[in-house]
């Protein structure tokens, strides 16, 4: 269930930059690539957006793990 709970997390915000600046970089710089392999194109934000989130959610596992 989505909540914006989310946002006030200092995590979201630290994860949020890095993935983008690559997310961008690496769009603008093999779109070439993209433009030969349709279904990479549609692969790509995927796995961005699988990657992000499993990170964030690992993390913020890995996090409360601890404070127990």
């Amino acid at each position: 269930m989505f909540s914006f709970q989310t946002f006030k997390d200092k995590r979201y915000w630290i994860l949020l930059l890095p993935f983008l600046i690559v997310y961008i970089v690496v769009a603008i710089f093999s779109s070439g690539y993209f433009t030969g392999k349709p279904i990479l194109a549609l692969l790509f934000p995927f796995l961005s957006v699988m990657l992000f989130w499993g990170t964030y959610h690992l993390w913020k596992y890995v996090a409360t793990k601890r404070e127990d």
